[in-house]
Order: C-alpha cells, then structure tokens, then sequence
C-alpha cells in the first residue's frame, strides 16, 4: 500500500479490461448510477493521475472516499484487480498532498495516546447526556443538537457508550481448570466501549469450552480507521503496538469485530515497513479466528441447548471477504436445536455501514441499507445476526428509522444463549 509512483499501481492498472462487472457489485453505484463511482472509473482516474492529466485535488480525494471498502469488486472482477489495496494506496497519496480534515487528524491521533483514549470515552459514557438524548423507541441515542464535524444526522440513532467498559466488567485473565489451550482475545473499541455484553459472551463462549483467556491491558484500536482514510503512519504505530501487546505464547487470538479480525488477519501486512513487525504479524495472523471459526473448530455442540428463536444472518463485508468468514456462524447456527435460521437474500451485500462512510454520507448509506432491512424483514424472522459492530449499529439505526421490531444481537450473543440454556437444561432450570 504505497504512493503512486511505484510499480503497485501500475500493476493493477493494466490488467483492469472496463469489462464493467463491478458496476453489477457496487452498492454506491446501484444508488447514484455515476461511473466515477465504480471501480472501473476509479481506475481511469489513477491513470490519468500517472500520465499527469488528473491531478491529486481535494475533489479527486473525495472520489476515493466515496467508497464503501467492502471489497465486493475485487471478489467479482474477472481479472483480479486488487481494487481495494489500489484505493486505500490511492487515499493515501491523495492524503499526503491535501492532508485530511483537522477532526480525523486529531480523532486518529487520539488512538495512539492508548490511556488518554480509555480516559476520554470514559468521560463521555457520563457526560454523553449533555449532547445525546434517548430515542423514542429507546434503542438508542440521538444528537440534541447539529454537531459540527461528526457526522450525526439529528435522526440518526447511535448506541450509547456503555456504563462500564468489558475491561471493568471481566478479568485480564481468566483461567480454566485443565485447559484445553491458550486464547488471547481482541476485543477492538466497540466491544469494550459500547457493546461489552457482546464482548463478555466471547469470553464465556471460550471458558465454556475449556480455555484459558487473556485479555491485554495496553491492546490499542486497531488502527482500521486511521489506515483506511489515509494515515497510514497512525495505523502502523498502532500495529506495531497492538502487536506486542499480543506477544505471547497463546495458541489463537480470537477476534468478534470483522474490521478488528481483517486487520489483524491481512491488512496490517500491506501497511507494517520494519521487517520484525512483519515478521511478528506473520506469526500472529496464522492464530486469528473469528469467534464464530473458534465454535466451529474447538466448539463443542454438544452443550447446546434449545434456542427457539427465529433469527437471520447478515454477512459482514471483512468477515465474508475480509476473512472468509460465512459458512462457519451458518454451521454454528445448523446444530442448535429449536433455532430457526432463515437465510436472507443478498445476505453478503454491503449494509452502507462502511466505518466513517455513513457519516460522511448518512443518507446515501441509509439508501443502501434499505435494501438489506428488506431482505432481512420478508425473513420472517424476529433477530438479525451479525459478527460486526460497525454493522450492528447501522441496522439498528435503520430499523429503529422504519419502526421496526427485529432486534440485533451479535453472533457471539446467540451462540452463549445456545450454552446457557444447555447448561440449564442439565439443572432443570429456565432457559434463556
């Protein structure tokens, strides 16, 4: 993921054919019909940009942040275009020469202050009342008022931070009697800020099977955000640390948020420079499951118990082609007894989430989740499943904007449901 000038996008470039298949793939151009969306226009502009017809403007920088990253292009093109290492190289240069907004700046330097970050959401889990008030259906909050700069669309709903972050709420260690192995868990920014029952279910889901689990004080954000947008520099400080915070003799590390899971798994070797990064992120990405890949491999369905719920599954964009993670919650969801898995169309297509995107571009994002609110309600289904918080919010956010009963639970979520009733179920006691 370099500045142009180097080989890499040269080598992508050429074996673009403009057969057009990503037009068929690509959620903003299904909305806005406008070429200069698609991958096939992005790549015209690049190469305009080599040949120095194009020049890297403000206006070219938005081009390339009107992308959702879901990777739906580089899985449909016929050629192989590495489209989405292409654009986020194409994001950087275009960073490096217009700089990015002072807000991003500041926000994706704030990661790297790992304690001040902790400190500071901590801060806003008490005073998030000043600026946020309750939505009517009570699923989440809403801005009092326009915010300058963050994206909050007065009728968006977001979740609030939660009272206590999943570091207070669980150990840094919990050990097992007679481990079966060693996990470390990821737990990334969502789960331990806002979603931590989320983040407490993969720590039961894990000890329920006989793990040991640790949890490391100094982990930072994955750095997703920062490296996506542009500023690599951050993103690499923030591999650099969140690998050596998971040194260690651990035998998986366990990931429940699909950008945190991608990052670790492949995205964090296009960005690492120092070679014995690299090299420890070589070491650490063969270790990284999906909560979903831990059950299947390690899980035993045995302890189970009956679910009767009637749920539908959305697949995350870096789950099912960030980390060819799709089958697995699927095979997950086939052995608990009494639930009733109804698989929605278009199941793998972008929700319009896309990280920063949908506050950059809150109404065309909600255009594009439209589409998968539809699928999931003619389901039938009563709950929405996802493995990606990012997604989780958005849908909820859609949902609650149609008044809609479906709920959404993490997939981690169910699948601890599906233990504590097997568990109940021995003692005869009430299930879930």
């Amino acid at each position: 993921m370099n500045e142009h000038g180097h080989e890499e996008w040269k080598q992508q470039l050429v074996k673009c054919i403009r057969c057009g298949t990503c037009r068929s793939v690509c959620p903003v151009f299904k909305e806005e019909n406008n070429e200069n969306t698609t991958a096939r226009g992005k790549v015209q502009l690049l190469e305009g940009v080599l040949e120095g017809a194009v020049k890297l403007t403000p206006t070219l920088q938005e081009r390339f942040n009107k992308c959702l990253l879901c990777k739906a292009c580089v899985k449909g093109c016929p050629s192989g275009v590495r489209t989405d290492t292409l654009f986020l190289s194409a994001r950087l240069t275009n960073a490096n020469k217009n700089s990015l907004p002072l807000a991003k700046r500041l926000a994706f330097k704030g990661l790297t202050f790992r304690k001040l970050f902790d400190t500071g959401l901590r801060i806003g889990s008490v005073m998030q009342n000043v600026v946020m008030k309750k939505s009517d259906d009570g699923r989440g909050n809403q801005a009092r008022f326009n915010i300058p700069g963050s994206g909050l669309d007065l009728r968006r709903i977001i979740p609030p931070l939660a009272a206590k972050p999943l570091r207070d709420i669980v150990p840094e260690k919990t050990t097992v009697t007679n481990p079966k192995g060693r996990a470390v868990f990821f737990p990334g920014c969502m789960l331990n800020y806002i979603y931590p029952e989320a983040g407490k279910a993969v720590v039961n889901i894990l000890k329920r099977n006989n793990w040991d689990v640790t949890i490391p004080t100094d982990l930072s954000c994955c750095g997703t955000p920062a490296f996506t947008s542009g500023d690599q520099a951050t993103g690499r400080e923030l591999a650099a640390a969140n690998l050596k915070a998971l040194a260690g003799d651990y035998d998986v590390v366990i990931t429940a948020c699909a950008s945190c899971g991608a990052a670790l798994k492949n995205e964090y070797g296009e960005i690492l420079q120092n070679e014995s990064d690299h090299n420890a992120w070589q070491k650490l990405s063969k270790k990284v499951l999906d909560i979903s890949e831990f059950v299947v491999k390690y899980g035993d369905p045995a302890l189970f118990g009956a679910l009767p719920m009637k749920v539908t599954y959305h697949d995350a964009c870096h789950l099912v082609r960030g980390m060819d993670v799709s089958k697995q919650p699927r095979q997950v969801f086939a052995t608990v007894p009494e639930l009733d898995f109804r698989n929605m169309k278009d199941a793998d297509v972008c929700c319009g989430a896309g990280g920063t995107f949908s506050m950059a571009y809150y109404n065309l994002s909600r255009r594009i989740n439209d589409h998968k609110l539809d699928n999931a309600e003619a389901t039938g289904a009563s709950c929405l499943v996802t493995g990606c918080s990012a997604c989780r919010m958005h849908i909820t956010d859609g949902l609650s904007q149609r008044n809609s009963n479906m709920r959404v639970m993490h997939t981690a979520e169910i699948i601890d449901m599906a233990y504590q009733n097997g568990e109940k179920q021995k003692k005869g006691g009430k299930q879930v």
